[in-house]
């Protein structure tokens, strides 16, 4: 059936209501701009304007399986569609459970089991203040301050890879069983692992790396920092991004790995339609005292 834009527009509206969610927390969900939401609900959804990962990625933050399935919701004029009773009156929910116990979600985010956590942080004899050993390191933590600690913020995680060295469609759909816990106040986040040596040694092959598209939002361009872009014709990069002082409305791409890639490439602004900065990167302890070590030796 042909879609009129205000009955969908009215839709998407009655399905937020349902959920009892306000249209920020959705778009922080689905990691979208409003712009690109106005598009959604204003263009033909058989063939947007908006990238399918938009669609794809509002639909999720709806509840709903698939864009598809929203239509189909849509067509049936059921705003309730998979929803449980109890769902539409709930209110959102911290991402981590009051009073969760804090070694226990430290050691989720590391990746360690907590008994080894709790061995890393112990120390037998500990001084009043820090001060470095014989070898020059210092001595670890004691113990966790509860009083101040913080929730973690769960980050959807894609598991596909963004490739630094060449672009790459991205084809594998946001899976909710692998969502990241990271620590930031930002909320519209994910997390995705480094295909490829472009970017070391800053960021190396397989790191799981956290993008943030409020960071770009809230500083525009640091010239030199390493983004996630999103292209026009549905492919990814990950670069340190430069502005060209002679042409402001174009980007300059390098890779860190320069002496490998010392190719750079030009985009203009019309060619990208996201940008998340690179803020952090989740890294295995056992590696990174390997490395040290072979660095040492």
């Amino acid at each position: 059936m042909p879609i009129k834009r205000e009955a969908f527009s009215d839709f998407l509206h009655r399905r937020r209501a349902a959920l009892g969610r306000r249209w920020k927390l959705v778009l922080s969900d689905a990691y979208l701009s409003r712009a690109t939401l106005h598009r959604v609900r204003n263009g033909d959804p058989y063939s947007p304007v908006a990238e399918v990962d938009s669609l794809r990625a509002l639909a999720h933050a709806l509840k709903f399986n698939s864009w598809a399935e929203l239509l189909s919701a849509y067509e049936r004029d059921e705003v309730d569609a998979g929803l449980l009773v109890t769902e539409a009156t709930t209110t959102e929910m911290p991402v981590t459970t009051a009073g969760e116990d804090a070694v226990l979600a430290l050691s989720r985010a590391l990746n360690l089991a907590p008994t080894e956590l709790v061995r890393r942080l112990r120390v037998a004899d500990p001084e009043p203040s820090p001060a470095p050993k014989a070898n020059g390191s210092y001595a670890l933590p004691t113990a966790l301050q509860n009083s101040l600690r913080r929730p973690a913020r769960l980050a959807p995680h894609f598991s596909s890879g963004v490739a630094a060295s060449k672009l790459v469609e991205k084809v594998e759909d946001e899976d909710p069983e692998l969502r990241t816990p990271v620590d930031t106040e930002d909320a519209r986040i994910f997390t995705i692992p480094v295909d490829g040596d472009c970017q070391e040694p800053v960021w190396k092959h397989g790191e799981i790396v956290l993008f943030s598209f409020d960071a770009f939002d809230r500083e525009g361009i640091i010239e030199g920092k390493s983004y996630y872009l999103a292209f026009t014709d549905g492919s990814t990069t990950f670069k340190r991004v430069f502005l060209d002082a002679a042409d402001p409305e174009v980007y300059i791409l390098r890779c860190w790995n320069h002496r490998r890639y010392p190719t750079q490439r030009r985009v203009h602004f019309s060619e990208v339609v996201r940008l998340a900065r690179a803020i952090s990167k989740q890294v295995n302890p056992e590696k990174a005292d390997d490395e040290s070590s072979r660095e040492a030796s």
